[in-house]
């Protein structure tokens, strides 16, 4: 019984761009480190906690956002180191011997983040990926979204005066 992927396997996933792959690695290291610099800095020039429910609502965003980004660059990792021998075994993993031997192809894709191997009779399966980025993720994005939009729309319960400030002498 042979367990391994067929040999007419191609070497490379469709839709797969490891240049690509890797600015987008990049990319979402510096969003991620700049809204956590951002963060804590709009956390230390205050003298003592914010008590606005626009500020908490802010923070829940950025927060939001830098979960996301979090759980998509985790998923992405999985994908990025797929060799051939990677991607072969990444397919035996998930589909068994018997499946895995039928694999006469590989195919990623951004978004949803996935990696599948297809099957010569047609169809395909998931490998790879962890099963729970993209569930986290559908979570995640909508929440960031709403937290974002509340933080716009709601004002602060203390009124800010228009007017120009006024010297004691």
């Amino acid at each position: 019984m042979n367990t391994a992927p067929s040999a007419h396997a191609s070497v490379a996933a469709d839709g797969f761009d490891s240049i690509t792959v890797l600015f987008i690695l990049l990319i979402g290291s510096v969003v991620v480190f700049s809204l956590i610099v951002y963060l804590c800095s709009s956390l230390a020039r205050r003298e003592r906690p914010p008590h606005g429910l626009r500020l908490w609502l802010r923070g829940g965003a950025v927060l939001g956002c830098c979960a996301a980004l979090c759980v998509y660059l985790w998923g992405l990792l999985h994908v990025v180191f797929m060799e051939d021998t990677n991607m072969r075994e990444a397919c035996v993993k998930s589909g068994g011997g018997k499946r895995a031997a039928t694999v006469d192809g590989y195919g990623a894709s951004y978004v949803p983040l996935r990696f599948t191997c297809r099957i010569d009779e047609g169809g395909s399966y998931a490998a790879a990926v962890p099963p729970w980025i993209n569930p986290a993720l559908s979570v995640l994005v909508p929440l960031t979204l709403i937290t974002g939009v509340a933080s716009g729309v709601t004002r602060d319960d203390l009124r800010r005066s228009t007017a120009p400030p006024t010297r004691r002498e």
